[in-house]
């Protein structure tokens, strides 16, 4: 397992019952190679094709550039194992400041898996953390999530989770993926919505 932060990453370690969520480096390069050139990963992602490991890096890249005040990407491992990432990455506000200032309040959320480790509640589980992480700790009041609207998988983790469908939009693309004639959606949570669930639960 790559070393559990850097010096000039603010984001916590996290965990819960079978996750450990550790703040992606560098050193995640291969395991990051191993998802965006996995066909089943990447089928309703970017260009709906694997990656090449040059483009993979430059993705790394720009995941690990999103770690500021808590917020960043974190790889997941259940042991020693990799198996996906999840992030959240700042908004802008709608200021017109240059460079563009990073809104830490309204944030976004994705997420990556390894096809074997789909169906066994991971998503969930780990997604489920991150929000609450988000909420509780890091004084997030917005956390919104796209998909292709033919990927009935995330969508429906993004719900087993609270978020609610807000939209669906359609975007032009120079190399578009099969199926994205069809849009893609927008789904989020509140903080309290976020409330409002962990209430209910209890």
């Amino acid at each position: 397992m790559p070393s559990k932060t850097t010096p000039a990453s603010s984001q916590q370690t996290l965990r819960t019952k079978r996750l450990e969520l550790v703040p992606l480096t560098p050193q995640n390069q291969q395991d990051l190679f191993e998802l965006d050139s996995d066909p089943a990963v990447m089928k309703y992602i970017g260009y709906g094709k694997p990656l090449s490991a040059s483009d993979s890096e430059i993705g790394l890249n720009c995941l690990l550039e999103l770690a500021v005040s808590g917020l960043g990407t974190w790889a997941g491992y259940v042991g020693s194992e990799f198996i996906g990432w999840w992030v959240l990455a700042g908004g802008e506000t709608p200021d017109t400041s240059t460079p563009p200032q990073v809104d830490t309040e309204n944030v976004v959320f994705g997420l990556k898996l390894l096809p074997k480790f789909w169906g066994r509640g991971y998503a969930k589980e780990g997604t489920r953390e991150i929000f609450r992480h988000a909420f509780q700790d890091l004084g997030v009041e917005q956390i919104s999530g796209d998909a292709m609207a033919i990927n009935k998988g995330s969508r429906a983790a993004m719900a087993s989770c609270g978020m609610k469908y807000i939209r669906t939009f359609h975007n032009v693309y120079p190399t578009p993926p099969p199926g994205i004639e069809e849009g893609e959606v927008e789904y989020r949570i509140t903080k309290d919505d976020w409330l409002l669930q962990e209430d209910r639960s209890k």
